[in-house]
């Protein structure tokens, strides 16, 4: 089977990790003929095209997003990348068209149709966008099921000027009548969310989990890797990882401040965090009970395997989610972790099982949550190893393969 992957990039984000890791196991099976389409390429795989082929195109179609953007006009139109989406794949001839993030400034929404046209697409929704006015997530707001916007949708990224939402959202629903579309959602949350849609009415609408490598993400002896990394045995250890530390309002951001605050004024222990991600958070010197390990930003897979070993216990107050590899990478890690109830989070973390789920916003039972565990030896140990039963059961990437595999087949 021919298989067209596009999405904004490779590599680098979840949704990229996600298409990527699936890919690269239908392509090692060797019955399979793989490319990618991505706007923004890093990796160096010959498989990989890249829409823009050249930094002035980059910035001259980024420059031309914003303006549409800013005119309510959200992927109406862009001068390069679309071509070669349209381009790429009227030459490979796929038997299916694996579509994944479209929102970035590459991908125009009306060229569902045509696409479509060239063979069947399978879009695997990694946010709320496909089925609101703009807007990736909109925060427990459902104006979308009466085809209407939430209020301030249109300043919630990826954001628009003019307050066109509900007409977006209309051209979208006509889109996908005329487009051959099955939908796939990684979450049951973005499932359930999906069904009720008026956009997809008619459309077949699918949930699969996404799979990870359960050979290479496991635990990793602790105590050889703590000597590697300069961290003491003996001391507890958090973590935490977003791309960006310092710009991270989704992933945390001032929540996490204020948590590891409320850590550091209940504890006479010092603490260890290993804080991953571009950028600096300088307010993290301000806790005289933690020392911080900045590492930076990790592309590599195995010193991401390392530092999860090296954790007790992995902090993620998030504030919008759908099935985050943030979460599942730790517990197949045999790493706990400590999330808020948002999106598809406690599907991953079970309450009590592979770490804890806590109220969205709840500081102080975050908080809370994080000490208790944290010197409970036997409790860490146990979530550890459910942790890593759970990733076992739900997130193989084998069995993503499988269903995902079926899915083709059948509609090819």
């Amino acid at each position: 089977m021919r298989i067209l992957f596009i999405n904004i990039s490779d590599v680098s984000g979840g949704s990229a990790k996600a298409a990527y890791r699936l890919g690269s196991a239908l392509k090692q099976s060797g019955q399979h003929e793989i490319k990618f389409l991505v706007r923004s390429k890093f990796s160096t795989d010959n498989n990989v095209i890249s829409t823009r082929s050249n930094k002035l195109k980059g910035l001259a179609e980024r420059g031309i997003n914003i303006l549409f953007n800013l005119l309510g006009l959200q992927y109406q139109w862009l001068p390069f990348s679309p071509k070669v989406v349209l381009k790429t794949a009227r030459e490979f001839q796929p038997d299916i068209i694996s579509l994944h993030n479209t929102i970035g400034g590459y991908f125009v929404t009306n060229d569902l149709i045509e696409l479509s046209k060239i063979a069947p697409i399978v879009w695997t929704l990694h946010d709320m966008w496909a089925f609101t006015g703009n807007a990736a997530h909109t925060f427990g707001d459902d104006s979308w099921k009466q085809m209407k916007t939430a209020k301030g949708e249109k300043k919630i990224f990826p954001w628009i000027g003019l307050n066109t939402g509900e007409w977006l959202l209309k051209q979208k629903q006509e889109i996908y009548e005329n487009s051959n579309v099955t939908i796939v959602a990684p979450s049951k949350w973005l499932y359930d969310l999906a069904v009720q849609s008026p956009v997809f009415d008619n459309k077949s609408i699918h949930h699969i989990y996404h799979g990870i490598d359960l050979n290479k993400f496991k635990r990793l002896d602790q105590s050889a890797i703590r000597k590697k990394l300069n961290i003491p045995n003996d001391v507890k250890v958090l973590m935490f990882s977003a791309e960006k530390l310092a710009k991270n309002y989704w992933k945390g951001g001032k929540d996490l401040l204020d948590i590891l605050q409320i850590i550091n004024s209940n504890t006479k222990e010092k603490l260890y965090l290993i804080a991953l991600g571009k950028g600096d958070l300088k307010q993290l010197n301000e806790f005289e009970n933690f020392k911080i390990i900045r590492p930076g930003f990790i592309t590599s897979e195995q010193e991401m395997i390392e530092y999860y070993s090296a954790a007790d216990l992995f902090l993620y107050p998030t504030r919008a989610d759908n099935l985050p590899l943030s979460l599942i990478e730790p517990i197949a890690c045999g790493l706990p972790c400590v999330t808020y109830d948002i999106g598809g989070c406690k599907e991953i973390i079970r309450d009590d099982m592979s770490g804890y789920v806590i109220p969205p916003f709840d500081k102080n039972a975050f908080a809370d949550s994080v000490l208790n565990t944290l010197f409970n030896d036997k409790g860490i140990s146990e979530l550890s190893q459910n942790s890593r039963k759970l990733a076992s059961e739900l997130f193989d990437i084998g069995l993503m393969q499988k269903i995902y595999l079926h899915l083709f087949t059948s509609i090819k």
